[in-house]
Parts: structure tokens; C-alpha cells; sequence
């Protein structure tokens, strides 16, 4: 990996795992040495990055796991299922063409789940064991999409700006949303589901912005409507997370 930053940088890219201290230009460089030493194609996306616990990384996406099992020719040799206390458990013991084999779960809360909500759930425990089991058995650490997503997002924090990325806009006529009056705000943060959460603990602008998007796309855009121009631009700045946590 040829990324000539400061020793203070590499200390934290490599022993802290922080990659916040990296300019633009070598976080792209990085995230091409890390695809080309697992000999995945940068171009279709593998990784993404994320902020957890107030360190900047990368996660595997779908892309990852399924151009890892197309390399090292990774089979699923058997899937069991247990149910204990509510949570169901998958268990994925996968093999690669070498014959080195490997196992890892996935799991999922199934408690008064039923009907078409339950059979997500499950599928979602089969997914994840799946995959953690291939990134394991291929050496990668990572985390996958399907872990992410199950993270608090109080421990969750958006990446830094990523270049133009896309304001959100209505699919139909293309049209950016036009700025809200300024005493919308007020009402907004007025408004007690979106500003504490279960808890009772007052929720980041960030977290807001992630509830309101896991509430479906017109509860995000009259969020969005709500806000300054400079929360716009930090909404901006979470574009492809928010659009990945919309249902």
C-alpha cells in the first residue's frame, strides 16, 4: 500500500483503524489498495464507509461477499436453525475450493414477530450468517451491511462529505426541494418523536435525519423540507447512507 501520509496518520489508519485523518484523495487510494489485495473490483462498490464509535471504516456491502465467493469458490456445506428466548439463530459452515473450511452465525429477534415480517427476519439471520461466514473464511475483518445495520445508531455517525453527492430530490420531476421558511425548524424540533429517543435521551441532528429516513421516504422529504441550508448540506453528506436506511 503506497499512501505517503504523515507517521501519525499511518499510526491511526493501521493500529487505531481510523481513516477520519486521510484526505479524500487517500481514502481513494486506500480503499483501491484494500480491494486490490483481495483482488475485488473497486468500480462495483465492495465497501462503504462508515463512522463507528468515532472511528471512520469501512464495511462490506453485498458486492464484497459475493465477488469473494466467485474468487476463493465459496459453497455453503450446511445451515442449521435454533430458536432460544425469542432469538432466531442461523449457523452457516461454508467451505472454499481449497477444502478450508469455516463457520460463523447470524442472528436475528424474532419475539412477536409473525406472517411476511418473520420470514424477513429469518431470511435476513440466513444472509448474515452466510456472509460473516465468507469474510471470515477469506481473512477479511469487516464488517458486513446486514451487522451495520443492527448497530445503535447512537453509535452511528455519517462519513465525512463524499464529492457530489446528490441532494435528495423528488424521483419523478428531478426537483431538489425548495428551502423551508426559517421558523420551520422550531416546529420540527418541536416535534418529541424525533428529537428524544426511546430513552428519553435527546437525539443528534444526524440520529433526527436517520429516524425520519428509516420512516419511509415522504416522512424523510418533510423532514428535509424542515431544515436550514446548512443541515440540508449535512443531509447532503448522508445521501447514500439515509437512501440505504429508507424501506
Amino acid at each position: 500500500m503506497n499512501i505517503p501520509v504523515k507517521t501519525d496518520i499511518m499510526e491511526s489508519v493501521i493500529v487505531k483503524g481510523d481513516l477520519a485523518k486521510l484526505t479524500p484523495d487517500e481514502r481513494v487510494r486506500y480503499y483501491g489498495a484494500v480491494c486490490e489485495s483481495v483482488g475485488l473490483n473497486p468500480l462495483t462498490k465492495p465497501f462503504e464507509y462508515i463512522t463507528l464509535n468515532n472511528k471512520l471504516t469501512l464495511y462490506a456491502l453485498r458486492n464484497c461477499t459475493d465477488q469473494l465467493r466467485t474468487i476463493h469458490g465459496v459453497s455453503v456445506d450446511e445451515l442449521t436453525e435454533t430458536e432460544h428466548d425469542g432469538v432466531f439463530i442461523v449457523t452457516a459452515k461454508v467451505r472454499n475450493r481449497d477444502g478450508r473450511t469455516d463457520i460463523a452465525k447470524g442472528v436475528v429477534a424474532i419475539a412477536n414477530l409473525k406472517g411476511e415480517v418473520l420470514a424477513n427476519a429469518m431470511m435476513k439471520a440466513e444472509t448474515k450468517a452466510k456472509r460473516r461466514a465468507t469474510l471470515s473464511l477469506c481473512g477479511l475483518g469487516f464488517l458486513d451491511e446486514t451487522e451495520v445495520a443492527d448497530v445503535p445508531i447512537t453509535h452511528r455517525r455519517p462519513p465525512p462529505p463524499a464529492p457530489n453527492a446528490m441532494l435528495p430530490h423528488d424521483p419523478e420531476t428531478g426537483e431538489v426541494p425548495p428551502p423551508a421558511p426559517n421558523n420551520a425548524m422550531a416546529e420540527q424540533a418541536a416535534s418529541p418523536d424525533t428529537e428524544t429517543d426511546a430513552g428519553g435521551a435527546a437525539l443528534s441532528f444526524e440520529d433526527m435525519a436517520r429516524e425520519a429516513a428509516m420512516r419511509g421516504e415522504a416522512v424523510f422529504k418533510k423532514f428535509y423540507k424542515s431544515r436550514t441550508p446548512d443541515e440540508r448540506t449535512q443531509l447532503n453528506a448522508m445521501g447514500d447512507e439515509l437512501r440505504g436506511l429508507m424501506p
